[in-house]
């Protein structure tokens, strides 16, 4: 299919569209750019750009004399440091790894509430769906940040062990007194190594169907709301926003329950191994 002909189908698809907007579990090529640039990475330049202002902002605030705005910078670090020292284990490796996870949940929590608000928009002006969608709403963008998770947790193992040591841990485990106990060892360090892929799926779902579960019930609910009589399009963002707020929390949790796993996983990576 011709490009011409794909942006024919899809205005002529959206003109004849009369149901909530349900997304794709993906990313589609923007309108007018290289194929390269899907609605994710459109959106992730917005977020970086927020982001970038914010962290321009924070750092002249620092630089200057008392401000709300410097108060409220230095506030939000030590909140992270303290919690990331907390998860990891010990404040000297949390410090260490905390443009990780700091990085995680800053950027999570800001991408989730952004694309709530790209929500409303791609529901007030159905048209932007061509050009944005919440970030984590993409299977692959969950998935990249769950691979490079795991990726830094058995680069530091590895580190801290040796290769010979950490892999051994998994497939050739023989610790134990009897038999049957070198046995089950064997077959518990299998299951590990198998968990450490399963590790990607489960941080990479999990945050991926919150939001994109998200995105859909504030569709059908503002459609919902649409269809009531006289209601109108201010009434519709209205009703919905009850659930706004409730996905609000929800883009907290997100970005807290995946810093937290991932701090975990490397808690486990720069502790010893106990046999």
């Amino acid at each position: 299919m011709s490009t011409e002909t794909q942006e024919n189908t899809e205005v002529h698809a959206s003109a004849e569209h009369h149901g909530p907007h349900i997304p794709s579990t993906m990313g589609t090529p923007v309108p007018g750019f290289p194929s390269v640039v899907t609605t994710t990475v459109l959106s992730t330049w917005i977020v970086m750009l927020v982001l970038f202002m914010f962290v321009a902002i924070l750092n002249r605030a620092l630089k200057g004399g008392a401000s709300k705005i410097k108060t409220f910078g230095l506030d939000v670090v030590s909140r992270l440091d303290a919690f990331i020292s907390g998860t990891v284990g010990e404040k000297e490796s949390g410090r260490k790894y905390f443009w990780l996870l700091g990085s995680f949940f800053v950027f999570i929590f800001l991408a989730n509430v952004i694309g709530l608000v790209l929500d409303w928009m791609i529901l007030v002006a159905p048209k932007l769906a061509y050009y944005v969608r919440p970030i984590n709403s993409d299977l692959n963008t969950t998935l990249v940040m769950g691979l490079a998770a795991v990726i830094v947790a058995q680069a530091t193992a590895i580190y801290r062990r040796g290769v010979i040591s950490h892999f051994s841990h998994y497939l050739f485990n023989y610790s134990g007194q009897s038999g049957i106990e070198k046995g089950v060892n064997v077959f518990v360090g299998w299951l590990h190594f198998v968990g450490e892929f399963i590790r990607v799926g489960s941080l990479s779902l999990r945050l991926f169907l919150n939001i994109f579960a998200g995105a859909i019930l504030l569709s059908v609910v503002i459609y919902i709301g649409s269809l009531i009589p006289f209601a109108g399009m201010l009434a519709s963002l209205a009703f919905s926003l009850p659930f706004w707020f409730f996905e609000l929390l929800v883009a907290f949790l997100q970005a807290y329950i995946f810093t937290t796993l991932s701090g975990i996983y490397l808690r486990e990576a720069v502790e010893p191994l106990h046999h």
